[in-house]
């Protein structure tokens, strides 16, 4: 609010390689609107609401569907049993590595498997239906919130069970394993901002931003598409803006293209 942090103006301004283009738009508010939008740069979109900002990205992914990506701030999963180990994939390499060293079947280090608490299947919680109000949630009084039968947490991978691993954030878990898949997996955390997060988060806690966030860290690599992102700062902390920025940057100079739809008119 002292205007002390601000984000600073690119000096140097990347050069569009071709463009894609919008014909005769007519849904709601646009009327017969053509224009063509730059590939392979950062192009802004703001307005205030109601001036067809929504409208305009219904029309570009009607007009050229299958080759628009939609990274809005949507839940990744309303599963419960979804984590964050499990998105991004390493969750069966931890699994496979308790099981390694104690020669037993990786599924015992699974709680959607035969590790998981038989009383919460696996969830770590019991749901109790409170007809008009909301559902309550109550920690299992059998694993305690852990999800796991407790006879297998006696096994241990480098001083620590497969709940106290998937207690640690991804910042942590990249420097515990010495696994260059690990490691991959949560450099790419790192980047987009959330290496803070831990690995056994259910993915239906993720906040909105989070949820975005992760998209983008499973397309850090891609090269030559499309991206929409629907007010990607939006409730982020300032710091958080910046690193935002930052990867998404990164998206266009691997040869990407990004609409965002921003109200922040610094960003």
């Amino acid at each position: 609010m002292s205007g002390t942090l601000t984000i600073e103006a690119k000096k140097v301004y990347r050069q569009p390689i071709g463009s894609i283009k919008v014909i005769k738009a007519q849904r709601h508010n646009l009327k017969n609107l053509n224009l063509a939008i730059p590939t392979g740069v950062m192009v802004g979109l703001t307005g205030v609401s109601g001036s067809g900002k929504s409208s305009l990205i219904e029309e570009i992914i009607s007009q050229h569907e299958g080759k628009i990506v939609l990274i809005d701030q949507s839940p990744v999963g309303a599963n419960k049993r979804g984590c964050l180990a499990t998105y991004v994939g390493v969750f069966d390499k931890i699994r496979q590595l308790f099981a390694q060293k104690h020669r037993m079947h990786p599924s015992f280090f699974s709680y959607n498997s035969h590790g998981g608490c038989v009383l919460c299947k696996g969830v770590g919680f019991i749901e109790m239906d409170m007809n008009f109000l909301g559902d309550v949630k109550i920690k299992c009084e059998n694993c305690g919130g852990t999800r796991y039968k407790n006879k297998f947490l006696r096994y241990q991978y480098r001083g620590k069970n497969i709940v106290e691993v998937l207690a640690m954030t991804a910042a942590e878990v990249g420097q515990f394993f010495d696994n260059p898949e690990i490691s991959k997996a949560t450099n790419l955390l790192q980047e987009v901002g959330l290496d803070y997060m831990e690995m056994g988060q259910t993915l239906d806690t993720l906040s909105g931003g989070e949820s975005q966030r992760l998209k983008l860290s499973s397309r850090l690599q891609n090269q030559g598409e499309f991206y929409i992102l629907d007010e990607p700062t939006s409730g982020l902390h300032f710091a958080d803006v910046a690193k935002l920025l930052k990867l998404l940057n990164r998206l266009v100079d691997n040869g990407n293209t990004i609409l965002v739809i921003e109200h922040n008119l610094d960003v």
